[in-house]
C-alpha cells in the first residue's frame, strides 16, 4: 500500500444526526478497491476554523484527504474556500462551469438564484471533476506530495462523481487492492 487516506465529511446536519453519513462508506469501499488504505473518518460542522484545523491535522497524518459536503451555494458552504486556502490554491470563476450551472437550472424549468454561481469558482491549477447529477463540481488539489479531493455532499452526486472521475484520477496513488472477507459463524458467540 503506497498511500494513506482520510475522509473528512463536512456538515452540521451530520453532527446533529439529521442525516446518516453514507458518504464515508461509499468512499472507503472505493478506496479499498484501489488499494488505498483509509486510516480515519472525521466529521466536522460547517465552521471554517474547525474545518481548516481538521484538514491540516489530516494532511499531517495522511497523503490523501477526501472531503464531502460544503460545496453548495449558501454562505455556510465553505469547504472549497477553506481547502484552497490551506493548500495554497486561488479560486477563480470558470465561465464554462457557470454556463453548465445555468443550463442545469434551465433544464429543470426553474430560475437560477445568483448565489449558485459561487459553485463556478474553481481552483486554479486543480483538477476539476464535472458534476453530471447536480451543480457543484468537485476538485483535486495536489501539492507537496499531498492531495485533497473535494466532493459534493449529496450521495446522488458524490457516488457517480467518485465512480466516473475520481477513481481514474486516484489510480496513480495505487499499487494494488485491499481484499477483505467476512466469515459468518452460527452458534458461537463473539467472545468465543
Amino acid at each position: 500500500m503506497k498511500d494513506s487516506a482520510e475522509i473528512l465529511c463536512i456538515g452540521t446536519e451530520i453532527l446533529l444526526g439529521n442525516i446518516v453519513n453514507t458518504n464515508s462508506r461509499e468512499i472507503s469501499c472505493g478506496l479499498a478497491e484501489l488499494g488505498v488504505g483509509v486510516y480515519r473518518h472525521t466529521v466536522v460542522g460547517d465552521n471554517p476554523e474547525r474545518l481548516a484545523q481538521e484538514l491540516k491535522t489530516a494532511l499531517g497524518r495522511s497523503d490523501i484527504v477526501i472531503t464531502s459536503g460544503g460545496l453548495g451555494p449558501t454562505d455556510d458552504d465553505l469547504t472549497k474556500e477553506v481547502c484552497c486556502e490551506v493548500m495554497g490554491f486561488e479560486l477563480r470563476e470558470d465561465e464554462d462551469t457557470a454556463e453548465l450551472i445555468r443550463s442545469y437550472f434551465k433544464s429543470k424549468g426553474g430560475n437560477m438564484p445568483e448565489n449558485n454561481l459561487k459553485q463556478a469558482m474553481l481552483p486554479v491549477g486543480g483538477t476539476v471533476f464535472e458534476n453530471n447529477h447536480g451543480t457543484a463540481p468537485g476538485a483535486a488539489l495536489e501539492k507537496n506530495g499531498k492531495c485533497v479531493i473535494i466532493l459534493p455532499g449529496p450521495p446522488g452526486e458524490l457516488a457517480p462523481m467518485f465512480n466516473e472521475s475520481v477513481r481514474g484520477f486516484l489510480k496513480k496513488y495505487s499499487d494494488g487492492a485491499i481484499v477483505s472477507h467476512t466469515v459468518n459463524i452460527i452458534g458461537m458467540g463473539e467472545s468465543s
